[in-house]
Formats: C-alpha cells, sequence, structure tokens
C-alpha cells in the first residue's frame, strides 16, 4: 500500500496513490496545514490560529472561517483518498496534526539524513547521507507561503542546506574528487554568489586539475561580484591564492614559450595577459592594505 507523501520543500503538495494535490481552495487552507505541518503533535489553540490567520476578525467571524478551513482540509484528505481520522485531530478548543510514522514529510526526512550524517565516522556512509538529504531539498519551504514564521523556517532550512552543500564539497576535495566538488561549488553559488570561500575553494580545485585560466576567471568573477554588490575587495588569501595560480600559469606557458612551439605567437599573448592580470592583483594588495 502506497502511504500518504506530503511535500513542503517547494510547493506544498500531498500525494496518496495516484492521487496528487497541488493547489488549495484557499490560500489560508494551504496556510493552515503548513502550519500544522512545522508544529505537529502540538494542540494548537484555536484562538491562536484565528489571531494567525485572521487577525483583524472578530473572535466568532475568525471561528467561522476556521471551521470552514478544517472541513475544505478534510475534503482535500477525501480526494485523496485517504481518511485522516489518525492525522488530523479537532475539538471544540484545539486543533492538532499527528502524523503517523508511515506517512512521509519531505523536510522532516531531510532533517533526519542530515542528523543521521551527523553520527557517521564512516566518510562513504556520511556522503550517502548527506547525498539522500540533498536530493529531498527539491526547493524553498512552502514556497508561496510568506507568513513571518514561514520565512523564518524557509531561512533556516535554506542555511542547513548550504551547510550540507558545503560539508559535501569539503568532502570532495579531501577525497581528491575536484570534479564532484567543482559541481557542488557551483550549485552553491547558483543559491549564494557571494559566498567568497566557496570561490576560492573553486579556484583550488581548477588549479588541482590544471584548469589554471578557470581558476583566474573564478577569482575574476570573485572580485567583480563584491565589489558589485558590496563594494569590498576580496581577502588576501583569496588573491595570494590567485597570485600563485598565475604564477604557475606563468611558468607553464614560459617553458613553452621557450620550446620549439608551433603557436608562440599564441603563448606570447597568453603571458602578456597574465601580466595584465598579475597587474591587477597588485592594484587590489595596494588598495587592501590602505
Amino acid at each position: 500500500m502506497t502511504h500518504l507523501q506530503i511535500r513542503a520543500l517547494g510547493k506544498l503538495q500531498l500525494q496518496h496513490d495516484e492521487w496528487v494535490v497541488s493547489s488549495f481552495p484557499t490560500h489560508h487552507v494551504e496556510e493552515l496545514l503548513a502550519y500544522l505541518l512545522l508544529f505537529p503533535h502540538v494542540k494548537h489553540s484555536r484562538l491562536k490560529l484565528i489571531d494567525l490567520l485572521w487577525s483583524d476578525c472578530s473572535e466568532e467571524q475568525g471561528r467561522g472561517r476556521l471551521n470552514t478551513a478544517v472541513w475544505r482540509l478534510r475534503k482535500l484528505f477525501a480526494d485523496l483518498h485517504y481518511t485522516c481520522d489518525d492525522l488530523l485531530f479537532t475539538s471544540r478548543d484545539w486543533i492538532s496534526l499527528t502524523p503517523p510514522p508511515q506517512v512521509h514529510i519531505d523536510f522532516v526526512a531531510f532533517e533526519s539524513c542530515e542528523r543521521q550524517a551527523r553520527t557517521e565516522t564512516d566518510p562513504a556512509r556520511q556522503e550517502k547521507w548527506l547525498a539522500q538529504a540533498a536530493a529531498l531539498y527539491q526547493g524553498e519551504f512552502c514556497e508561496g507561503i510568506y507568513a513571518d514564521w514561514c520565512l523564518l523556517e524557509r531561512e533556516r532550512l535554506a542555511r542547513l542546506h548550504l551547510r550540507l552543500l558545503g560539508e559535501r564539497m569539503f568532502s570532495a576535495m579531501q577525497q581528491g574528487a575536484y570534479d564532484t566538488a567543482v559541481e557542488l561549488g557551483q550549485h552553491i553559488l547558483q543559491i549564494d554568489p557571494l559566498r567568497e570561500e566557496v570561490h576560492r575553494a573553486l579556484m583550488h580545485c581548477y588549479r588541482q586539475l590544471g584548469l589554471y585560466a578557470q581558476a583566474m576567471r573564478q577569482f575574476h568573477l570573485c572580485t567583480d561580484l563584491l565589489q558589485a554588490e558590496l563594494r569590498i575587495m576580496p581577502l588576501p588569501e583569496t588573491i595570494a591564492l590567485f597570485s600563485q595560480v598565475a604564477a604557475e600559469q606563468s611558468a607553464g606557458l614560459r617553458q613553452k614559450q621557450g620550446s620549439a612551439d608551433p603557436h608562440a605567437a599564441e603563448l606570447q599573448a597568453a603571458v602578456a595577459e597574465l601580466q595584465t592580470a598579475s597587474d591587477r592583483v597588485n592594484d587590489l594588495l595596494v588598495k587592501l592594505n590602505m
């Protein structure tokens, strides 16, 4: 038998067998379900829920609207051909969502995998749990809901996801899996492009892979972003790494230039470009010391 699956990482969605609910009759019904999912096994006061969802209503109006929202929520589960008698509990004074163990909730599983990874001492098993957690994170928590409590949880889970990706990247670098580390680093920067430590880690990976030009482009991208968005210079360690990369590539190009290479003119141009890049680094160092 297929159990109820609830997806909250991304747009809130319910699925049971082949039946899926991805749209809700009202925004308040969706928000009520999201709040109950976030705080399960709790008897929430009806007055508190009314204040949360309809703060501008009288108590009498709020009770009527809450009763309607609960009725519509029960109907959603009926549309899924799922009885919610073991899931949703109500009384005159409170409402509680108590999912049984067989109900799969993605953000709960996400955090469970992340916690399990932290208990592992074997790197391979730890990576397995971290990869499972990453696969569950298909979007931000309850996209489309902008209540304060939801925004706080969305930010918390997003930060946890970024930390998880960073741990996987660091682990891949330790194991010498630089191609994998590059993919993870690029993923992180798609989410948060101002993470200088990730730009620097990518530069290191490209350097280890012999992709010096790519490492230099990563530095310039990092520099441009930091200056445009934060009006700051890269950290000295980032600039120092760039200088090392530039020096290593320059040495390699000069070695080739000294040989009978049919592309000598191209190599000369590349060396000149490296000199220009080196001058830019020196300018940055001057600014940092001002």
